[in-house]
């Protein structure tokens, strides 16, 4: 069979998944899409992922940021034409159609660098049953939830003593204006899909400041440090969001017996 130039043949086995993991985290380092793609057992081989990238890379399906990089790692994203081949596939998202003319802006890598690391050290524990991402939550609300959910960060289904329990990810890494917190709180409110949010930071201040001003929303909130989180897991010190400011582990969360 002859190709016209510069076609590029994509396999849904193999290249779709990268395409998928690059699309959903928005921005993604070289050794977290290896993690990932060695977890799920897409591949076997890292020499063969990087085979597999480069590729993709040169035929402009996914790009890498000119000045980031992740622990000495390039920082890939998708491209316009990366999201034209999986809207190809059946994957479309309403929330990050082709059409779209900035996927991510620089300011936005250091944020979703930290999610993907998150997810990553659930799915080492073994703990993590499935993972959703902002796209994928918003795109769904967009379709169902008439503007009474929250565009979460992520949401992920764990097991918490071989039961399974979802919860809502924020990662917040600078803080908000207050008036921004109280659309917040109110959006909180609406929001029926969760019952557990936690709420992630790499800094204390930012940290206490969220336990004051989540404060009265009709949620289980934890907040703890993203970096804490990451090594204990359910573990975790997790500072709950009620008057008390009571400091629990993380699995904790779970059992709805937090004084208020």
């Amino acid at each position: 069979m002859r190709y016209f130039k510069g076609y590029v043949s994509i396999s849904d086995e193999r290249d779709v998944p990268v395409l998928l993991h690059v699309r959903n985290a928005r921005a993604i380092s070289f050794h977290q899409l290896c993690e990932l793609l060695l977890l799920e057992r897409t591949e076997k081989v890292r020499k063969v992922i990087h085979w597999r990238v480069s590729r993709l890379e040169r035929h402009g399906l996914i790009r890498r940021f000119e000045h980031e990089r992740f622990r000495g790692q390039p920082v890939f994203a998708i491209t316009p034409s990366g999201l034209r081949v999986l809207e190809s596939r059946g994957q479309y998202l309403l929330s990050l159609p082709s059409t779209t003319g900035r996927i991510i802006h620089p300011t936005q890598v250091p944020h979703a660098i930290e999610l993907v690391s998150v997810r990553l050290a659930l799915a080492k524990s073994g703990i993590l049953r499935s993972w959703q991402c902002e796209l994928e939550i918003a795109s769904r609300n967009l379709v169902l939830e008439g503007g009474t959910a929250k565009d979460f960060d992520a949401v992920a289904e764990i097991l918490v003593g071989q039961r399974p329990r979802t919860f809502a990810i924020e990662y917040e890494r600078t803080a908000k204006a207050s008036a921004r917190y109280r659309e917040i709180r109110d959006t909180l409110a609406r929001d029926r899909t969760v019952d557990v949010v936690l709420y992630l930071t790499s800094d204390h201040d930012v940290l206490y400041l969220l336990a004051l001003e989540m404060r009265g929303v009709a949620k289980r909130i934890g907040l703890a440090l993203s970096e804490s989180f990451r090594r204990d897991l359910l573990d975790a010190n997790t500072l709950v969001a009620t008057g008390g400011s009571e400091v629990i582990p993380f699995r904790t969360l779970f059992e709805g017996t937090i004084s208020s």
